[in-house]
């Protein structure tokens, strides 16, 4: 499983660069599927979800399909199928566990990732920590929606991730957080992500990160 766990998409040449890497292919050859559902329960201004997508076309990603495994009577599967990157926006991270599961998306994912990239972003990359209790905290913490009280992420990693810091949450949130698990915690801010791939981690960035618990 390959992965690239981002806090604000693919914001800059280095986890550009670390995407083509892990793709293996120029991107002009590649097929990215964009699951949006996450966004979709957020209100307000979406330029961040534009910004998402530029980015992909900067970095010369001009295939990009949006799937929505959320909607009646789409048939999702195919067309992930046919996907060599899989992108999931930011957004809301208790609604975004809560859809994974209602569609069957978890397992979907279980079973069909290999050979595939997932690009997480934000609250997307929360998800493949081992839970999104983190999605709640600092001064603008995602409400639980959906009123999930089993957390559980999909727990592909054995460490957490705090996106947007400072902005998001501050050092001390995250300090005061790292205070309340046994996991690795990483804070990273918007040019920074983690890669990884074969079991193995590294952090990407062209900006800040702090590692706690480690």
């Amino acid at each position: 499983m390959k992965l690239l766990l981002t806090s604000g998409g693919v914001s800059n040449s280095s986890i550009a660069d670390e995407l083509a890497k892990l793709v293996g292919k120029s991107p002009a050859n590649v097929k990215v599927a964009y699951i949006p559902v996450a966004a979709g329960a957020e209100p307000g201004n979406k330029d961040w979800v534009i910004k998402d997508f530029i980015n992909y076309w900067r970095y010369g990603y001009n295939y990009i399909d949006i799937v929505d495994p959320s909607a009646d009577g789409v048939d999702w599967r195919p067309r992930l199928i046919e996907a060599d990157i899989i992108a999931l926006s930011g957004g809301n991270t208790f609604h975004l566990l809560d859809q994974v599961r209602k569609t069957g998306l978890d397992n979907w994912f279980n079973k069909n990732l290999k050979g595939k990239v997932y690009v997480g972003g934000s609250a997307s990359s929360l998800l493949a920590t081992p839970n999104i209790e983190v999605a709640g905290i600092g001064t603008f913490g995602d409400k639980n929606l959906p009123g999930l009280t089993d957390l559980t992420g999909m727990d592909w990693v054995d460490f957490e991730i705090i996106p947007h810091v400072p902005g998001w949450a501050s050092y001390k949130d995250c300090e005061h957080y790292a205070k309340t698990t046994k996991n690795k915690v990483y804070a990273l801010d918007d040019s920074s992500a983690i890669s990884v791939t074969g079991g193995k981690r590294k952090v990407i960035s062209e900006g800040a990160w702090k590692l706690y618990n480690g």
